[in-house]
């Protein structure tokens, strides 16, 4: 047989380290986070997969499918939202596996998928007569997360289990706040709540 020479070893372990990193590449984009969400202008319920990830999972990344039926909206429509959440910081608290995230930010874009919302202005339209999209808006959101930490003896499929609310508004009802003053500012304002389940 063929002795393996040092190069040779080198060679193989450097192949090793390739294949490994190609794999830790594919395993990233494997979701780690599921959410259900009710309201928030994402729809009555959304749910969807998500990443974390930072150095200490600050980031998250969330795809989210929106549902609102006829009784709220005539027609009933789909919506799909790409959501990004900033949380800069956690608190323990005290022996608990219990965390505070005491500031979540997020930002998103949401779109309607219904034929009846348009992205462009249609030609029946003069042009400019409405200056913005009625199927995507941009929101802006602010909150708090609180999150259980499953012991590791106890862990089955999950890490963590975690409740959030937000407070949010979008770019058009920013814009109707600003042509009217006399709109209160509970009517731009819509709250949020969900659970998240990290695995």
């Amino acid at each position: 047989a063929n002795a393996i020479t040092e190069s040779d070893s080198i060679a193989i372990k450097k192949y090793e380290q390739r294949l490994e990193t190609r794999l830790n590449r594919w395993k990233r984009l494997i979701p780690n986070l599921f959410t259900v969400q009710y309201a928030g202008g994402t729809g009555m319920f959304s749910v969807g997969p998500g990443w974390d990830y930072g150095s200490s999972n600050q980031w998250e990344t969330s795809v989210l499918i929106g549902y609102l039926p006829r009784k709220y909206s005539h027609p009933h429509y789909w919506s799909l939202t790409v959501k990004e959440n900033y949380l800069p910081w956690r608190i323990a608290v005290c022996h608990w596996p219990v965390e505070v995230r005491p500031l979540a930010v997020s930002v998103s874009i949401n779109s309607v998928l219904h034929g009846d919302f348009w992205a462009s202005e249609p030609d029946r339209y003069p042009s400019g007569y409405y200056g913005f999209s009625s199927r995507v808006r941009f929101h802006l959101g602010l909150g708090q997360r609180f999150t259980f930490n499953i012991p590791p003896h106890k862990r089955y499929l999950g890490r963590q289990f975690s409740i959030y609310y937000e407070v949010s508004t979008c770019d058009l009802y920013v814009r109707q706040k600003i042509l009217n003053h006399r709109i209160p500012l509970k009517d731009i304002i819509t709250l949020g709540l969900g659970i998240m389940y990290t695995i």
